[in-house]
């Protein structure tokens, strides 16, 4: 039996609700993930992916689900109260199966 199942983007990184809807914070960052690669840092508030603005972790997910076909994303997030721009490149899967 097989079962298709709908691949999200991984960032690799684990985020909670910023406060007063301001975006999702970053809890930890998976290290030599896509984010880890592209510089996002514990505590960094993403703000937007691309061009789209975000504020919450739902907001976040429902963009990865719709773009489960891009390679780079732009994302947008504050460091230190500084708007910081992101290139984030999610490598391509391989198909593959256990036949």
């Amino acid at each position: 039996f097989f079962k298709y199942f709908r691949n999200s983007v991984k960032l690799g990184v684990k985020v909670e609700d910023a406060p007063d809807n301001t975006g999702a914070r970053i809890l930890s960052v998976e290290e030599g993930s896509a984010a880890d690669k592209a510089g996002l840092k514990k505590d960094d508030i993403i703000t937007e992916l691309n061009g789209d603005k975000v504020t919450n972790v739902d907001e976040v997910r429902s963009q990865l689900m719709d773009a489960e076909d891009k390679e780079n994303f732009n994302l947008k997030a504050k460091r230190n109260n500084t708007d910081m721009n992101f290139e984030i490149k999610i490598p391509k899967a391989v198909n593959s199966a256990d036949l």
